[in-house]
Parts: C-alpha cells; structure tokens; sequence
C-alpha cells in the first residue's frame, strides 16, 4: 500500500495546533526541541528494554489493525515506538509537533515516514489511518485538549480502524498533577497529566471510539509514581 505524502502544515496551523495544555504551550514544544538527542541516548532508539507489557501491548495493537493498513504514531517523539511498531510488520507513519524529536526520528529510523503537525490538526487526510497510536503523546495535555485529539484521532481512523492510547493513571486529568522541570540532563517546563481510565476512555468514547480493551500496569522502579493505563478502541463502522 503506497501512502500519500501528508500535506504540510502552515505557520498558522501549528500554532493553532499545538497538542499540549495551556499551561505549556511553545514551552514544551521547546523542551522536547532541547532533549531530543539526549532523549535518544538516555531512553533507547528501540522499545527492547520496556516491560513485557507495553511490547505486549503493541503486538495485540498491529495485529488488531487491519492487514496491510497504514498506522500512525501520533506525538511519535523520536520514533522508537513506530520503529518498533515497522518491525512488527506494519507500515507507519509518525506525527510530532517537535523538529528537534522529528530529525532525530528520521535518522535513526529511515524506514519510517515522518511529518510534522499538532494532535489537534493532524496533517492527514480523513479515514487514512487503519491504526492509531498516542504512546504517552497525552501526558501533557488537559482533559479538554484530549477532547480536542480524539475528534482528530476519530477523523483519521478508517471505519473500524483502532486506537491505542498509553498514558499515566491518576486521580484527575483536569489540571497538571505536577510539573517536570529537569530531565534528560536538560531545564524543561512539562506539565504532566494523570488520569483514571475511566476517564480517557470517556473522553474518547464522546467521538465514536469505542473500548475494547484495556490494561493497568503497576509502577515500575522510582520513575513511575503512579500505574500506567493502556486503552485500545475501536472507531464505530
């Protein structure tokens, strides 16, 4: 299956079309800008040391999606989950609002395509998407921002096509649940966003998404203070 080359967005859609919360704004765009190197190095070009869970996840993603279908990474960061995702045999296409992840992405996975959009404004055409992925491309956002992603996310998925969403669990999504403020040996400003899953997959569920899975993982190490929520739905035929 031979994909379109996505439209490029104009100076004004991507500021109109900035996925994450108001609170951040160009900040986080800046921040991923400023990490994006050392993100590569210190997180890993590939998802070979994640959890079972999440690999788990992401083959029972490619393989609900239907065959032969175009899926997209969307907030896909430097590219390590659509590089993984390329291997397990689907074609991929990868969305990030940041240049600096963007660069770092296609270098270090060639045989990806990558284009630069917001998750509010895509840079996709309606329906070409069997497949959609938000990878913790959420945890920046409002529950209001999130609202905004899915009616995109349910535009670019074909009827029946699935999304998958990872993200941290928490009590309440409608403001940040705190701020990171240095990471990757780099001073960002990221707000960070948990949310029940409950909550996310009503959210989605407003657009026409509906669940069909789900899974909660316990936290891991320091790093991860809180459970970590995986959703899988599917776009109403």
């Amino acid at each position: 299956m031979t994909f379109p080359p996505p439209r490029a967005l104009t100076s004004a859609e991507k500021t109109v079309a900035s996925p994450v919360a108001p609170e951040g704004g160009a900040a986080v765009r800046g921040s991923y800008d400023t990490v994006a190197e050392s993100y590569a190095e210190l997180v890993g070009r590939g998802m070979e040391d994640e959890a079972v869970w999440e690999r788990g996840v992401l083959r029972v993603f490619v393989e609900s999606s239907a065959p032969g279908a175009v899926v997209g990474d969307l907030g896909c960061g430097t590219g390590r989950v659509a590089g993984y995702v390329r291997g397990l045999g689907a074609s991929v296409v990868g969305v990030d609002l940041s240049p600096g992840m963007l660069r770092v992405a296609a270098r270090d996975h060639a045989q990806v395509g990558f284009a630069a959009g917001g998750m509010t404004r895509l840079p996709l055409a309606s329906g070409v998407l069997g497949g959609a992925l938000t990878w913790y491309s959420t945890v920046h956002s409002s529950d209001g921002q999130v609202d905004a992603m899915a009616a995109e996310f349910a535009r670019v998925l074909a009827p029946g096509g699935v999304l998958c969403v990872a993200f941290m669990m928490g009590p309440d999504g409608s403001a940040p649940a705190s701020w990171l403020r240095h990471a990757y040996g780099h001073a960002v400003q990221l707000p960070v966003y948990r949310r029940p899953v409950d909550d996310m997959s009503a959210i989605l569920g407003r657009h026409g998404l509906v669940e069909t899975a789900r899974v909660v993982r316990q936290p891991v190490g320091q790093h991860e203070p809180t459970p970590q929520g995986f959703v899988l739905l599917r776009r109403a035929a």
